[in-house]
């Protein structure tokens, strides 16, 4: 068990996501914000930076933070999608809405309650990113997810007695879909079969997160790891 345990520290230890804010084009244009490097080691902070601007604390240029942070390794389109986010939230409406989407989701986290955190983010074929807001609102409760969970998920899901559960529908290059209509139902289905499998490893490894589970499965991935199955 002990053994079992270690793969999975392991794997959280060494997760590693290092993002340059500064490398937003528009930087210049938010002050105070896009000005630092975000490692590992400053996630937790990083979540609770974006927690606070939801709660009040703060304002709508966190999550633009946030958005770029989690787009980062899409370098043909990262600044397009934080450009366009931070634009729409500028208005003070949206910024409202957007709030109100990201805390719904999390206390009652249902089909609909994404699609109107989806049109709140001004992304009606987002996924991933509208969901990277909600985890990191609630990490505890709520993981992340992209193309390498979503490939890690279809193929070990069996492994872990989640056979039945659903996959997530994906594009030829790995994405998630979201398209309006059957598809992006299928993909919410399958995040939260993802979220109860995070949920429950969170427990089985005592005082962790469903994000600590997720980062451990995304490091595994990319580093193709082995994470064994865990028992009671």
């Amino acid at each position: 068990m002990e053994a079992s345990r270690d793969a999975w520290i392991g794997a959280h230890r060494d997760y590693a996501w290092e993002v340059d804010l500064g490398h937003f084009r528009e930087r210049r244009e938010y002050p105070g914000f896009f000005c630092r490097v975000i490692r590992s080691q400053d996630a937790a902070s990083f979540e609770d930076a974006f927690r606070r601007a939801i709660d009040g604390d703060g304002t709508y240029q966190a999550a633009g933070e946030v958005c770029y942070w989690k787009n980062y390794g899409n370098h043909q389109s990262r600044d397009k999608i934080t450009h366009n986010l931070l634009k729409h939230l500028a208005e003070d409406r949206n910024w409202g809405l957007f709030c109100k989407g990201v805390i719904e989701v999390c206390a009652n986290p249902d089909f609909d309650s994404f699609l109107r955190l989806q049109a709140a983010t001004g992304q009606p074929r987002g996924f991933a990113t509208p969901l990277t807001f909600v985890s990191f609102y609630d990490p505890t409760s709520f993981p992340m997810v992209d193309k390498h969970i979503a490939d890690w998920w279809a193929v070990n899901k069996k492994r872990f007695s989640m056979a039945t559960l659903p996959s997530f529908s994906q594009r030829e290059d790995g994405w998630i879909e979201a398209a309006p209509g059957t598809k992006t139902r299928l993909n919410w289905g399958a995040y939260m079969a993802w979220t109860r499998f995070c949920r429950d490893y969170a427990q089985r490894l005592g005082d962790w997160r469903a994000r600590d589970v997720e980062m451990a499965v995304w490091m595994a991935q990319k580093g193709r790891r082995y994470l064994p199955t865990l028992h009671d």
